[in-house]
């Protein structure tokens, strides 16, 4: 349960929740980190009435949401469908009003869904057979505003399978809806056909290729310039990115926070493909970079200053490492930089992974041009 506090947290966020996997995982992973991001919770569920079951998942969200200390308002209710509107589009226009008393209600600042990169995939490839332009075809964004009410979508760089595997890990369980498997449903079909199809003849990435090229048309991957104010803290567009431990081990923006109070920042973490070439200064920032999710898979990342003694053993030196002390004299870093410099590290070993404006550790590269990254853009805080 929850500890008291003197004050209110920074902001308020609806989790929206059905009781599926995804939502599970969202409403699970937010909830570990409302202490590290300052921020308080509340669980929304709509009980549409259009399967036997459907009370069931109603009880099991209750119940989730009273598991992890959070106030959880339900609406059961009866869908009308008007001339010409579909029984998906009058589902949807009811969550949706639904959403917009909440957030009236509880001052919101934004409502949390759960949708991932898989649901990018589906959608891009719906829209592309309908004919759509580049707008249809950017699908879902990591941030959107519908009727006054703004959506954050934070979980949209991971697969279904990241999600199931998580709750697994964690011994949560999930409602499955049986209509999912049904494949007259366009969207299933998708899901269960065409695209395991398409990465078993095709491209065995295929979805993270479709997702890239989404956020190509979207124009920025990350959760947006928008949300990283709102958070004004160390924050991952994707908080079960398997970068930053979401439970016993400090969260990134908790570590970072305590470390950095005179010398403010912002870090986001967005999921990529492979890696750009860049030609930054060192030590200045704003500075990105690209680091293997392979590589960083279990890992738990820790953001500090730099120490005397600490070395890198940056890519294209053959494995071998170099003071630090040796790279900002050669760059010519001035000494107050340095010291208020913030250094993305492996919390567990201490190893620097990547001295901002200049190369990223060796062990953490990114294999090649197509595989799975993480990219880690620091900018000056206020």
């Amino acid at each position: 349960m929850p500890t008291s506090r003197k004050t209110p947290r920074t902001w308020t966020l609806g989790l929206a929740v059905s009781g599926g996997a995804d939502s599970t995982a969202l409403l699970a992973a937010l909830a570990d980190l409302r202490d590290a991001l300052d921020f308080d919770a509340v669980v929304l569920h709509v009980d549409h009435g259009l399967r036997p079951d459907s009370h069931d998942d109603a009880r099991f969200v209750e119940a989730l949401a009273a598991r992890f200390g959070l106030p959880c308002h339900t609406l059961r209710a009866r869908i009308r469908r008007r001339p010409r509107e579909s029984l998906e589009m009058a589902a949807r226009r009811t969550r949706l009003a639904f959403f917009a008393r909440m957030t009236r209600k509880l001052g919101l600042d934004a409502i949390a869904t759960g949708h991932h990169a898989d649901d990018v995939a589906e959608t891009f490839i719906m829209r592309m057979a309908r004919g759509a332009g580049p707008e249809g075809l950017a699908g879902l964004k990591p941030v959107s505003h519908v009727d006054g009410i703004t959506f954050i979508r934070p979980l949209l760089g991971l697969r279904d399978s990241d999600l199931r595997a998580y709750l697994r890990r964690r011994g949560l369980t999930w409602r499955e809806d049986a209509t999912n498997a049904d494949t007259s449903i366009l969207r299933n079909k998708v899901r269960h056909v065409i695209l395991p199809f398409l990465r078993e003849h095709l491209d065995p990435l295929i979805t993270e290729h479709l997702c890239k090229s989404a956020a190509i048309l979207r124009g920025d991957p990350s959760l947006g310039e928008a949300a990283s104010r709102r958070f004004k803290s160390v924050h991952s567009p994707a908080p079960l990115a398997p970068t930053v431990a979401l439970k016993r081990d400090p969260p990134l923006g908790e570590a970072a926070s305590r470390r950095f109070k005179h010398a403010p920042f912002l870090l986001t973490i967005s999921p990529a493909t492979g890696y750009t070439p860049r030609a930054e200064a060192v030590g200045s920032l704003p500075a990105t970079c690209e680091m293997s999710r392979a590589a960083l898979a279990g890992h738990t990342l820790e953001v500090r200053r730099w120490r005397a003694g600490d070395r890198i053993a940056p890519t294209g030196l053959n494995g071998h490492s170099r003071k630090l002390q040796d790279v900002f004299v050669t760059s010519k870093v001035p000494p107050s930089v340095r010291a208020n410099l913030p250094l993305i590290c492996d919390a567990a070993t201490g190893e620097v992974l990547w001295v901002p404006g200049y190369r990223i550790a060796r062990s953490v590269a990114v294999e090649s041009a197509t595989a799975p990254s993480w990219r880690f853009t620091l900018v000056s805080g206020s």
